[in-house]
């Protein structure tokens, strides 16, 4: 079928392989272009998010190779503790960073590396998956680009987290081995993927949990005589060693929720849930439906209640849709044995997915309509829904689903074409298709921004990682809650990957939550410089406070300058150009 070649040729598989595997490298790059060329001194292009993940990847790496047992105490936050499950752990990606972080000493190279290293896993992975259900390497091919390059994957460019989904496919692919032939290593691997993408981000972990009892609820209908107890039994033994890894991981976010306000409300949930109108929002770099959804965009946006635009470009490509449409109709019609589970499961999948985008609240084109959501009921009864913050990020599962029901729609178009137009017209059309869909998800060169290496970053830092023990650091200005978020974050991202090169303890840092030391160190920043905001660094523990005169004008500079100085338990200690530092005394 397709650009197969009948027959157990054993170097024409194998040739075919590595051409799939260089087109989904060439893609990878292709897409993410020009980042390979950058990928030591440039990242994509954001407010606050890269540096972060940056800075995520090393602390990973760092505590894994020297106090696995501290992981989740990372340096930012201070004096806070469980701060790295202020987010995503991303403890995946930060084993996966370990080689390039130990060759190279540079957090953005392995973010970078990574980020284009995501796109080729998730083109194999939904490859291998769309390969097994369909018998068709081009749909196979078909799979790979649909999935790896959905628009909403590329709105997220800037989220390594969000990006590591070749795991979902290959959990599921490993779910159908094991329906099909009943070997417990199957039901192991798939426990094993399920563990490293749940390990990756806890949105995708709580989605891939959903998908797999969606496909054991449609299994059991369609296959009732497989649940034995046998089959039963090492399924669940396989997904409760899983559970077992994954326990150690979350329970620092259930300390959090019960000891902390972290905490997701559905009020929060409303402002990341989908609008109809979503659905049809592609992402402003999309080539040819940026444009053309771009009023939608811009009517979208209503800062107030409504994310940005990464989480409300939901619109699946057209040619994914058209053939996804396509492969789940041949199947309900002619489909048999394990095609037409597949057709129930993935079609079952992506109605739920778009019905859970929805959250809470059913939005309409800006438009609530009093109408009860089941993203409502899960949140009160499903473990981890009150953790997730973004609905919108099923459309993962939508991307999934539409790329395995694409390949078995490619399938059906050539068969169909081979029959009444031959096998070369055939090739011809597929082609052109295949040509038709890296043109539905093509999209523009990835803005870039400079970030310092360590020859170029500022000299305060350096010093700083001479200083011995965790040496407590406070950097100012803070700027003042909630007017300067958005300087703000860009402010603390910076500041947190700045943190790599000394690792010492700061009571600054970014992240998905803000913890009350830090809101209240803002708040006193207001009427800084004054004698409360120096006696509460001090109780907190504060050794060091970095003042970075660069980003404060200079009369108020000269009056913080000239007023710390008269103060008997703050002692000037070093100037590094504009960043002046001083040392916090015991007492006054």
């Amino acid at each position: 079928m397709g650009f197969e070649k009948d027959g157990p040729d054993r170097r024409f598989k194998l040739w075919m392989a590595l051409v799939g595997l260089f087109l989904f490298v060439a893609l990878a790059v292709l897409f993410t272009r020009p980042l390979a060329f950058h990928t030591g001194t440039r990242t994509v292009k954001d407010i606050s998010d890269p540096p972060f993940q940056a800075w995520t990847l090393a602390w990973d790496a760092r505590a894994v190779l020297h106090d696995p047992l501290d992981l989740f105490n990372a340096n930012i936050f201070y004096p806070n503790k469980d701060t790295l499950a202020y987010s995503d752990h991303q403890i995946t990606n930060g084993v996966l960073a370990m080689p390039i972080l130990w060759a190279t000493h540079n957090p953005i190279q392995a973010h970078n590396l990574l980020l284009i290293f995501s796109f080729f896993l998730c083109s194999l992975g939904a490859y291998l998956l769309a390969v097994h259900l369909t018998g068709s390497r081009t749909g196979g091919l078909v799979a790979g680009i649909a999935y790896a390059y959905a628009p909403y994957k590329l709105a997220h460019v800037m989220h390594l987290n969000l990006l590591t989904a070749a795991f979902l496919p290959l959990t599921l692919l490993f779910l159908h081995r094991y329906c099909e032939k009943r070997r417990a290593t199957d039901a192991f691997l798939a426990a094993l993927f399920f563990t490293i993408q749940t390990l990756s981000t806890w949105h995708y972990g709580i989605m891939l949990s959903i998908a797999i009892l969606i496909f054991l609820a449609v299994r059991l209908v369609y296959a009732r005589r497989e649940f034995t107890v046998k089959w039963l039994g090492i399924l669940a033994l396989a997904f409760l060693c899983a559970l077992v890894v994954i326990y150690p991981f979350a329970r620092p976010y259930f300390r959090l929720q019960k000891e902390t306000d972290f905490k997701r409300s559905l009020q929060t949930v409303e402002q990341y849930q989908a609008d109809l109108k979503d659905f049809l929002i592609a992402p402003s770099t999309n080539l040819f439906w940026g444009k053309i959804s771009a009023p939608l965009r811009r009517n979208a946006e209503i800062p107030s209640k409504r994310a940005g635009e990464a989480e409300r470009s939901l619109f699946p490509g057209l040619v994914a849709l058209l053939l996804g449409i396509g492969g789940a109709i041949h199947l309900f019609r002619k489909g048999k044995g394990e095609e037409r589970f597949s057709a129930w499961f993935y079609v079952i999948l992506a109605v739920v997915s778009c019905v859970l985008c929805f959250g809470g609240s059913l939005y309409v084109f800006d438009k609530k309509l009093n109408m009860p959501t089941p993203y409502r009921l899960l949140f009160y009864v499903y473990p981890g829904f009150k953790g997730m913050r973004v609905p919108t990020r099923f459309a993962i599962m939508i991307a999934l689903s539409l790329s395995v029901l694409s390949a078995f729609g490619i399938k059906a178009l050539f068969a169909w074409l081979s029959a009444r137009e031959g096998r070369k017209i055939a090739i011809i059309a597929v082609s052109l298709v295949m040509a038709l869909l890296l043109l539905d998800v093509m999209s523009t060169s990835i803005p870039l921004e400079k970030i310092p290496g360590r020859a170029g970053s500022p000299a305060v830092y350096r010093w700083l990682a001479d200083r011995k023990g965790a040496a407590p650091t406070v950097e100012l200005p803070i700027l003042p809650l909630p007017e300067g978020v958005k300087p703000l974050l860009r402010q603390e991202s910076i500041r947190t990957y700045y943190s790599t090169l000394h690792w010492k303890k700061i009571l600054n840092g970014y992240s998905g939550f803000m913890p009350g030391s830090f809101s209240r160190a803002s708040e006193l920043y207001r009427s800084f410089p004054s004698r409360e905001a120096i006696d509460y660094f001090k109780s907190l523990g504060i050794r060091y406070l970095i003042l970075h005169g660069g980003e404060i004008n200079q009369a108020s500079l000269t009056g913080m300058l000239d007023w710390l100085k008269q103060q008997r338990d703050v002692k000037p200690v070093e100037r590094f150009g504009d960043d002046f530092v001083f040392e916090l005394k015991r007492g006054r």
